[in-house]
């Protein structure tokens, strides 16, 4: 019988992927995957992922902030276009980084990245204008979290293969622990008298340079073995680079792959970024209304790392289509939410849902590439949410201005459901059994 240690998962790649070689590493056993190496480059990639994604999960608290305060002149669609440029950014520069990291490595764009991530930071604790915040905390920021965000996820789908969707859990669950810890930090701060909102963001950018130096030293690539190294001598040509090749991304599966998440981001976002202004318009207590993104956050921290441990046994694709089945039937429910023991409820079954999507979004995505084109298929994905990423909450805005938080539940449900069914096609285009363990 088949120890499932060493399961073999090439099935799940094209068989144009793989080579003789990448077969060897694709069977290594899973208690050979997790040495010092690949354990702190995976502690170091959650860090990245701490410092970027955690931080723009933390926007709900700004939302609020600035529409009570700083930009309250403004409307919520316009307020919602900073995260919306925030996570376009992050999303569509994946297309890129995620092929530069292919061909030339992470360490530089991970120095790159932090250092822009923190000189945005810094920018921000100094901006008063409305156009001043696009700059510094949709586009600034934006360009630095994907030059942290892309290198991060495909290091560690390089170091791990039998267990990638446990270890691609607990990157993202960085950033799960960012959106519990950020708004906290920022929320207790800001209301300091003599702190303010200047230092509140300097305070959080302080923060960020421990950690991103340590993501920097330590977040490296897996050793070649001594045989492929032997062999590069052997030939005595220095390793070419790989070529720029967009084959990969016209198979069915990957386009199937993409736009299900293209529909799943119209909405995901939502009660993440409008549950604080919507348990405020319920009349619950600013602080109770101020941590429901941390609720969530902290939900979303355990559903991106279990849902994990199950998909490497039971399926990523099946996983991934079942947890943003579930989102979809509790955003549908979002209105039905009176009472305070309902809405941390609802932050902590919407939060646990979807962030199985986060997680298993990056393990679907690099169990349908091949070894040397995980950066380029992973960028795909995540670039194919940009768009979606930025009209989402200036439309979430929109909707409950014009509409009311019904129409906000309706659309976050609706496109979450329907990403979900694309999904479902996407995995029946690689094995057409339903409950096939793809």
């Amino acid at each position: 019988m088949e120890d499932n240690k060493t399961k073999d998962v090439s099935d799940a790649l094209p068989p144009s992927e793989i080579s003789s070689e990448d077969e060897t590493q694709l069977t290594v056993p899973a208690s050979k995957e997790f040495t010092t190496r690949s354990c702190l480059t995976l502690l170091g990639c959650a860090g990245a992922a701490f410092c970027s994604v955690g931080f723009i999960n933390a926007f709900g608290v700004f939302q609020a902030y600035y529409s009570e305060t700083l930009l309250s002149n403004m409307s919520n669609s316009d307020i919602g276009w900073i995260g919306a440029i925030n996570n376009f950014l992050l999303f569509a520069g994946s297309l890129v980084t995620g092929r530069i990291l292919d061909m030339f490595g992470a360490v530089v764009m991970l120095w790159l990245g932090s250092i822009t991530t923190v000189f945005s930071i810094m920018m921000i604790s100094i901006c008063k204008e409305y156009w001043q915040f696009i700059l510094a905390q949709g586009v600034l920021l934006g360009i630095g979290n994907t030059l942290l965000v892309c290198p991060a996820i495909a290091l560690v789908g390089q170091s791990f293969k039998t267990k990638l969707a446990l270890a691609l859990g607990v990157t993202i669950a960085g950033s799960s622990l960012g959106g519990v810890i950020w708004p906290v930090v920022v929320h207790a701060l800001i209301q300091e008298p003599n702190i303010g909102f200047g230092w509140t963001l300097r305070i959080a950018g302080f923060i960020m340079i421990p950690i991103l130096v340590f993501s920097c030293i330590f977040s490296r690539p897996p050793l070649k073995s001594k045989k492929n190294i032997q062999d590069s001598t052997d030939n005595g040509a220095k390793p070419s680079r790989p070529a720029w090749d967009w084959s990969i991304l016209t198979r069915k599966q990957t386009l199937l792959t993409a736009c299900g998440f293209f529909l799943i981001y119209f909405g995901m976002f939502m009660p993440f970024f409008y549950t604080t202004e919507y348990a405020l318009a319920q009349g619950f207590s600013s602080n109770l209304s101020f941590y429901t993104v941390s609720i969530i956050n902290g939900a979303s921290l355990f559903g991106r790392i279990i849902p994990g441990m199950v998909a490497d046994k039971y399926g990523r694709f099946n996983l991934c289509i079942a947890m943003t089945t579930f989102s979809g039937i509790i955003a549908l429910c979002w209105t039905t939410v009176t009472s305070v023991g309902g809405i941390v409820i609802f932050s902590l079954a919407y939060g646990f849902n979807s962030g199985g999507i986060l997680s298993l979004q990056q393990a679907c995505a690099a169990q349908i590439a091949g070894p040397t084109t995980i950066g380029t298929v992973v960028g795909f994905v995540m670039a194919s949410t940009s768009f979606s990423a930025l009209a989402s909450t200036p439309i979430g805005g929109a909707l409950i201005e014009k509409y009311g938080y019904l129409s906000l539940s309706i659309y976050t449900g609706v496109s979450l459901l329907l990403g979900g069914a694309v999904l479902l096609v996407s995995k029946l285009t690689q094995k057409r059994q339903l409950f096939a363990i793809i």
